[in-house]
Parts: C-alpha cells; structure tokens; sequence
C-alpha cells in the first residue's frame, strides 16, 4: 500500500479546479535546485541521494550462486531514473574488471561501468544547467583484492572528458550558485596526490554521535570537517532503534546545531536487516535492504514533518520508490520531503543571512530608530544622534563554539555583559573593555531577520548555566526613553541596522578654493554653508565629509 494520492484523483481534482494536469511522475523533481538562491551554501542544503546507485542498472551472479537480485540491489531505478525522481548524490562503488571500472555492490557486479555513470550524470547536468550533483566513491575491493591498477584507471578517467570539464574543486564554503552544472566528486580512497574534487578521510561506521565526527573532505588548498552516520548493520536484536536514534540525532546537529558553513554532513538511512550465509561470506539480502528502508527512510520523514533546517546528504535505498517487491521503502515520498525542505525557514536562517550579508573587513555604522530618530552606537557603547561621534566599525569574522563565525568589531571592544550570578542587563550601554583585548573573544553574531533588521547575541562563545558562559543567552537591545540606551536583554531583538559610512577626506569634482569662492554657494553634505578663503588654492576638505556645490 502506497501513501501517494492516485494519479486519476488528481487529475480530476485538477479538472474541478479548472487548471491544467501536472504529471504525478518523479520528473518534476528533474531541475528542483533552480529554485535555491545562489547563495545557499552547499553544506546547508537537503540533498537526497542514494546509496550503491549503481545496483538500479541490475545486477550479474557471482560464481554462478550469488545471485545479485537476491543479495545486493539496493535501488530499483537507473541513474537517469533517480535523478528525475530528485538524487542529487550519487554512492557508487568501483572496481577493477578486466581492466575497466565496473560499479560493485561487494562481491556481486553491477550492468553500470563508472565512465558510463558519469557521461550520464555530466549529460544530466547539461540538459539541466541549474543543478549540481555529488559522487561519493569508494574502491570495492571486496572483488578485485584491492588492485593497484584501481588508482591508474581513476586517475584516468576523472582527468579526461567529459568528466574534466564538469568536476570542481572541492570548496567546503562552496555556494550553489558556484557549482551549478558541475560535479563535485568525494572519493574515500585516495588515487594519487591531488583530488579531482576532494579526498575523504575519516569515514566511519560506528552510531554514536561523537564518534561521527572525524571525517575531513580535502580539496586542492582547502579542507573541511566532514560528519558522518553510516551504521549499516541492523540486523542484531535492538540495531534498528539504534539506528533510527542514530539518523535522528545527526538530523538535530545539522538542522538546528551546525553553524558552520565549512562543515558537510552525510547521514545514511540505508542498511541492511537480513543476511545469509553463503560460501563462507554473510551476505546481505536485497529484502534485508527492503526491510531497513522501510523502517528507516521513515525516520527522516517523519523529522521533517516537525523540524526545519539543512540535513546534508541523506543517502538512502531505493531512491525514487515508494514501494519495492512489496515493502513500503518511501524512496520516493522521503526524496520529495528532503527537497521541500530547502524552502522552509531553518532555525539559523537568520544568522547565515547575516552572514552572507555583512563584508569580512567591511566598515559599517550600528544604527537603530528610536522615537522615530536614527541614533548611532558609539565606540564607548553609548548611543549617540549626532553621526559625527558614530563608530566606524571594521567587522572582522572570528571562530567560535556555539556559532562557527562571531563578528569582532576592531574599532571597539564590546565585552560579555558583567555577570554577578546573571548577566546585568541594564547598565546604560554596552560593555566595553579595551584592556583585556583578545583576538578571538567577545565576537559579536549578527542575526539578520527577513525585514532586513539586525540582532547582536553578545558573544559567540557556548553556552552554560553559571558565570560569564550565561552570557551566550544575552542580546544588545535598545531600552527607549528621552535618552535612549544600549543595553542587554535575554531574546533578540530585531532593532539595529548597518550602513556603509560616507568615505572620509574626499572632495566632490576636486573642487579648489578659489573655484568654490567664485561660486560662493558652497555647503557640506549636511546643509551648512562654508565660506572658503579664496587667497588660497588646493582642494579644500571638510574634516569629515565632502564638499557638494548646489
């Protein structure tokens, strides 16, 4: 039993509606990315992807007993098939196969030679320039013995076309728009010296979180930290609410957790639940994937239908299939959730978009409205009407632990608000502190609203419940009155701006005295007229803002 609506009764709830038919067919999903802005980072995407792709294209025996239907298929569609269903990564397993790379599933081989899947994949992304996809690769040496002609062959192909033209170096705060069209190819096993795309390392398979951390993704002059979960084996007493915890609790980290935009993350709802013993190997059975899917593909579904945020790669089986050989694997129905899912808001939306926004070395004013005037904060921490005692902040990013990236504003040194017990929040401005100066405290992290409106947490350091670490729960906030104050509050509060200042010390057309004097309407950019002394020549300067003639 399928949880789709039936083709007919869309099309004649379509018809009441008088609008015309869409399909019901996965191809919808076949240009889903056209809709992510270009500046999404690609590690705070959703990306549905499927694990041993390549077993769609059917499977051979091995020795003559081992039939692979039987044993190894984790997907019933073929490449193209997935990726109109939504994939956007691709698991595939290469191994040396007479001298060529075949895709495996362990012993059993696949119809799909890996040259094969990637002129489909780089023919896919031509016919739809506005996505990206990703390969992760590993060598299946469960068949070839780990053959050292594996390296020479991959070298070989990943550096002629039409892979060459559509692979990019792996940028770990790479954005979409950066990629499109393009493959960004992950092997597990090194080839040689230098990636085409990156190297992974520190894969594992264990299901507690903290030790799913170790993985790095390195790419020609860059790296990222990499986190995976790919515990495979449920088929112990107990191992499928292991699991199921284990997909949940990397889903809480990358939806709500992960502020950092260089950190990916890879989290496998696929598995297996059943094995048979057959020539001294244990072999998973194509139904123990079945079996796992349907349990664990769920897991996610059932996630995103209470929480947002990015997940990472999710790789699954049977991708783009709601029902396999009889089991409900929702393939289908948790591709069309993933992909959903980049289009609600994230719990730290608004702090990536303050990321995206503010410059790194970028020079702004702090301003709020208050009682409809503009006032500006000051280096002190006061506020201030006047835009003659305004700071000019230089924003500098920094690393942190609750946010990856706090901004320290160079021109000013705003501390943590004092702690006796809790932070004292209505002192009359914000701390400052210039004579315990350190490079990468007391950052500041920018969260920018959808109305174009600015919170300051007060420090990106992590939180606590005692001492200065209660100061990570504290918030710059404006208190109104005759003379409004910058003070601290305990929730954000959307009431700053940033302006680029006017540059200082620049003249309008280099205006000299004695043409200023001959026009004798010379005024500053405020409105107050200025009457130059025409006995002198040179370019005349207002001490903080040009001249303009009206």
């Amino acid at each position: 039993m399928t949880n789709r609506i039936p083709f007919l009764a869309i099309a004649i709830f379509a018809l009441m509606l008088g609008v015309g038919i869409l399909s019901a067919s996965a191809d919808d999903n076949s240009a889903w990315m056209k809709n992510i802005d270009d500046k999404t980072y690609v590690s705070q995407l959703s990306i549905p992807g499927s694990h041993d792709a390549g077993t769609g294209h059917g499977l051979n025996n091995v020795y003559a007993i081992i039939s692979g239907d039987q044993y190894a298929r984790t997907q019933d569609k073929t490449l193209t098939e997935q990726w109109n269903s939504g994939i956007r990564a691709f698991d595939l397993r290469p191994s040396v196969d007479e001298g060529r790379l075949r895709i495996y599933h362990g012993l059993v081989s696949t119809n799909l030679y890996l040259d094969e899947a990637f002129s489909t994949l780089c023919g896919l992304l031509d016919q739809h320039p506005t996505e990206t996809c990703i390969v992760i690769m590993r060598h299946e040496n469960d068949h070839d013995n780990g053959d050292e002609n594996w390296k020479t062959l991959m070298n070989s192909l990943l550096n002629s076309e039409p892979v060459q033209s559509h692979a990019v170096n792996f940028d770990p705060a790479a954005k979409v728009g950066d990629v499109r069209g393009k493959i960004i190819i992950l092997c597990r096993d090194a080839y040689g010296t230098t990636p085409v795309g990156g190297f992974v390392t520190g894969w594992g398979f264990d299901a507690n979180f903290n030790n799913q951390k170790g993985g790095k993704i390195k790419g020609r002059g860059s790296e990222g930290p990499l986190y995976v979960q790919d515990y495979y084996d449920m088929s112990a007493s107990g191992a499928p609410a292991t699991k199921s915890s284990s997909i949940q609790r990397m889903l809480q980290f990358s939806c709500s957790e992960n502020t950092n935009t260089n950190l990916w993350v890879i989290n496998h709802t696929s598995g297996y639940s059943k094995t048979q013993s057959i020539a001294n190997y244990n072999l998973a059975t194509s139904d123990g994937y079945r079996d796992n899917a349907a349990t664990q593909n769920p897991v996610v579904i059932n996630y995103l239908s209470n929480h947002t945020g990015p997940t990472g790669v999710v790789l699954m089986d049977f991708s783009g299939e709601d029902v396999s050989s009889g089991y409900n694997v929702m393939g289908q129905t948790l591709t069309d959730a993933l992909i959903a899912n980049n289009f609600k808001e994230s719990p730290n939306a608004d702090y990536f978009r303050a990321l995206d926004a503010i410059e790194d070395g970028g020079k702004y004013y702090v301003t709020t409205i208050c009682n409809d005037k503009k006032y500006y904060l000051m280096p002190t921490g006061y506020l201030t009407n006047l835009e003659r005692q305004a700071g000019r902040f230089t924003f500098s990013r920094v690393n942190g632990d609750a946010y990856y990236y706090g901004f320290q504003l160079k021109d000013a040194y705003f501390t943590n608000p004092p702690v006796g017990g809790n932070p004292t929040l209505k002192n009359g401005h914000i701390a400052t502190d210039a004579t315990s100066h350190r490079n990468n405290w007391e950052a500041q992290v920018f969260l920018l609203n959808g109305e174009g409106k600015y919170a300051v947490r007060a420090t990106n350091a992590a939180g606590g419940t005692s001492g200065w670490a209660v100061n990570a729960e504290t918030y710059w906030t404006v208190t109104s009155g005759s003379r409004p104050k910058a003070e601290y509050s305990k929730t954000p509060s959307y009431v700053w701006q940033l302006e680029i200042p006017e540059s200082a010390n620049t003249v309008s057309d280099n205006l000299s005295f004695e043409e200023a004097s001959r026009e004798n309407r010379i005024y500053d950019l405020s409105g107050r007229q200025v009457q130059p002394s025409p006995s002198k020549k040179g370019i005349y300067i207002s001490g903080r803002r040009k001249l303009a003639v009206r």
